[in-house]
């Protein structure tokens, strides 16, 4: 048998391909895999959270509120007991005016504290802050604050955002062999957009349905937009100016104010009225803002 002796081509063991190349084009499929996973657990897990039964969204909120770690908000005094009953009989008055699914109450807590806020949490609890209370000019720029946030408890916003991130997060750590704890952090990196987007949705139609509410209770919407006039006071002290949108959880202060008066032009409902004055269980906080 004949031996034959063949030259090994130069190169032979060298790639063709640059590795930053091969390292970009495994990062980005990596990044597009997980918005996609996330993409997906955020639209079936926000799907099937606003089809919990209300009753299971009580019993949570009910081991919050009641024997869980967290304690229900309390007023520290007999003001607080009557600012907290005024916002609970305007909660029940513009409830009366908004569809509420079967089982779910709306419950107000007032807490003593000087940030401008208010926000809704699982069954059907509101806080509002005396922050924001202080910063209302009347009852109808409250109410407005009030309805959009009863709208988040009627329309299971905080159950769907509950349900979209906690099966994103173990879509997560199932793909990556993580813990679920430590998969926390991708739901807040790829995925950050994904629930900024869903949440810039949720805050729009509770704006929708909260200006219907007011239209509905006092006949007109006049002064129903003062909280986010409010708001870009505050942010003018600041901040020059508010950031792109789509980095935000919430729409642009200022494109809130247009679509609400635009909303109220295509309704047909009144933008002139008297303001209703703050019950004086509110006027009478003390505190200082």
């Amino acid at each position: 048998m004949k031996i034959r002796h063949v030259k090994v081509p130069e190169g032979i063991n060298v790639s063709r391909h640059r590795p930053l190349a091969d390292l970009f084009v495994l990062t980005a499929g990596a990044v597009a895999l997980f918005a996609f996973v996330g993409m997906v657990a955020l639209l079936i897990g926000s799907y099937a959270g606003r089809y919990i039964p209300v009753s299971w969204e009580n019993a949570m909120a009910a081991a919050i509120f009641e024997t869980g770690g967290t304690a229900e908000p309390q007023p520290a005094d007999v003001t607080g007991l009557r600012a907290e009953a005024a916002l609970q009989a305007l909660a029940d008055k513009l409830a009366a005016n908004m569809e509420l699914p079967e089982g779910l109450r709306i419950t107000v807590h007032y807490l003593d504290d000087p940030e401008i806020n208010a926000f809704a949490t699982l069954g059907g609890h509101v806080i509002v802050l005396r922050g924001l209370i202080h910063r209302m000019p009347d009852e109808n720029a409250l109410a407005m604050v009030l309805g959009h946030e009863i709208a988040h408890a009627a329309n299971r916003d905080v159950m769907a955002n509950l349900g979209g991130t906690l099966l994103l997060q173990l879509a997560l750590a199932t793909l990556t062999g993580m813990s679920p704890e430590t998969a926390e952090g991708l739901v807040w990196g790829p995925n950050a957009l994904l629930l900024r987007r869903f949440g810039r949705d949720a805050e729009r139609r509770a704006d929708r349905d909260g200006l219907a509410a007011v239209a509905a209770t006092y006949g007109h919407v006049s002064g129903a937009d003062a909280f986010f006039r409010t708001l870009l006071e505050e942010m003018g002290k600041t901040v020059p100016e508010e950031g792109p949108e789509f980095l935000s959880t919430h729409p642009l202060t200022a494109g809130r104010i247009e679509d609400l008066a635009a909303l109220a032009t295509a309704q047909g409902w009144a933008t002139g009225g008297d303001p209703t004055p703050l019950p004086e269980a509110l006027r009478n906080l003390g505190g200082g803002p």
